[in-house]
């Protein structure tokens, strides 16, 4: 048992360390600090790939260490914890101090003449000729001169705080171990994504509907059953006398496709419905493509995303190419579509041409270019063996990004309660003073109890003379 014990007092020295507290809180706001600098993602992901290729030398040291992956990383999480047990320690003795105080603050608020006798800090002698209840009111009249409000209860003078006074600081650190908590927990289950959705368009919230997701080991899509639709699209919306930009108006649908929400997205107007919230941090073309039969008939239809580009010569480049398979899975060609900006003189405008077009290229299977044309809505590309690829409609798409996370109303409110429990630590007063007259061998004395915890106006030892220069006498011609 000593054995345990030792070490039991050896791991609460270490966690409740100063050193310890300042090093890991050094080290989360620094690795967050540089998470901001490296792209988050799968290794294979585009935004990752395209960082590694342009940073070899520091890529294999970002990646052992998983700053592509910073917030949900073995290290990171490692170090919230511990910092959340450090945390918890010290809101334990915190809490343990609380107790203690507000139990003696609960006594001395109902103290009377006599537990005062029994159990005070300090006795001031006063002039004999004053008696008990003028020496109490001069002693509550120079308590106030010093800040503390005193209040005469018969033969007591007492200033004693509420009880809840001192509960601040243990609520302000058990809302941070809350917090860490929160947030460990919201790693491991939450998802964040992109979506491209066009107008009209209606994508099941599934994670083959991503372009780019990141989801929490403990997530688990078996109990998500919704879809997202984009009703539509404002290229320069504007409301309040501000222009918000490129405007989605999108949708949340339940399992049974009812509307649970639409709305407006756009720059500090999120859509927030349950556990998701969604902005749409770019936009750009959906280009809708119908694959044609040589009989005529219509096969199956496919969009292609375009977003702009200030580096090629149409303008926009082509999110991804599109393949063509046949029923075993054997691809028949592949190609890439973009869309023609308008310009006017030299520059290229980032907006829908008056006159949409879409620039469609072609591939055979071994790489051979067999279409290059623009082709007009409702025209079409003949291929090989009499297909066709109809352009069916060139119109907008909204890449959506999607946080589904049910700890988010958590964690604000658990900052709320942080704040709270932050500012009666700043505001509030921790104070305890309660006297009374005792009779004494060398004549009447005011025994003083006194605590002065937190935010008191004044300290000890001026409490202490100014008491006795008030009621030795020199002042007494002023009291009637």
């Amino acid at each position: 048992m000593a054995v345990i014990r030792k070490v039991w007092r050896g791991v609460t020295r270490f966690l409740a360390s100063t050193a310890l507290v300042t090093g890991l809180l050094a080290f989360v706001s620094l690795w967050s600090a540089v998470a901001t600098f490296v792209p988050q993602g799968e290794v294979s992901s585009p935004d990752v790939s395209a960082w590694a290729a342009s940073n070899p030398t520091i890529e294999p040291l970002v990646r052992t260490v998983g700053l592509h992956q910073a917030f949900s990383s073995y290290l990171f999480l490692a170090s919230v914890l511990v910092l959340g047990l450090s945390t918890a320690l010290c809101a334990w003795r915190r809490t343990k101090v609380a107790i203690n105080r507000a139990r003696t603050l609960r006594a001395a608020a109902t103290a009377d003449r006599q537990s005062v006798c029994d159990t005070h800090d300090l006795e001031i002698a006063f002039d004999p000729a004053l008696s008990g209840p003028q020496a109490l009111s001069i002693a509550s009249e120079t308590l106030g001169h010093l800040g503390i409000k005193a209040k005469l209860r018969g033969d007591v003078v007492a200033a004693v705080s509420s009880p809840l006074s001192v509960w601040g600081s243990p609520v302000f650190h058990w809302a941070l171990v809350a917090l860490m908590l929160v947030v460990l927990v919201g790693a491991l289950v939450r998802s964040d994504g992109l979506m491209a959705v066009a107008v009209g368009q209606t994508k099941p919230d599934a994670a083959a509907s991503y372009g780019v997701i990141h989801t929490g080991v403990w997530h688990d899509w078996s109990g998500v059953h919704r879809s997202l639709r984009l009703d539509a699209f404002d290229p320069d919306y504007r409301t309040g006398g501000l222009d918000r930009g490129p405007t989605p108006t999108v949708s949340i649908l339940d399992g049974a496709g009812t509307v649970i929400k639409s709305q407006r997205v756009y720059p500090n107007m999120m859509l927030h419905a349950g556990s998701v919230s969604i902005s749409s941090p770019a936009c750009g073309f959906a280009v809708t493509i119908a694959l044609v039969k040589a009989s005529g008939a219509e096969a199956g239809r496919l969009i292609q995303y375009v977003d702009f580009s200030q580096t090629t010569s149409d303008g926009t480049v082509p999110v991804e190419p599109f393949t063509v398979s046949d029923s075993t899975g054997k691809v028949l060609l592949s190609g890439a579509v973009t869309v023609p900006l308008d310009r006017v003189g030299w520059r290229l405008q980032d907006g829908l041409p008056k006159e949409p077009t879409a620039h469609v290229v072609v591939w055979s299977p071994e790489g051979a270019q067999l279409v290059d044309s623009i082709v007009k809505p409702g025209e079409s590309v003949t291929l090989l063996g009499g297909r066709q690829l109809r352009i069916v409609d060139v119109g907008w798409y909204a890449r959506l990004a999607i946080v589904d996370d049910w700890t988010t109303p958590l964690l604000y409110a658990v900052m709320v309660v942080a704040m709270l429990g932050l500012a009666l630590t700043l505001l509030t007063r921790q104070q305890l003073l309660v006297a009374t007259v005792i009779e004494g061998p060398d004549g009447p004395r005011l025994a003083v109890r006194m605590r002065l915890w937190r935010n008191t106006p004044t300290n000890r030892a001026e409490i202490e003379s100014e008491l006795a220069r008030a009621l030795s006498g020199d002042e007494k011609g002023s009291v009637s």
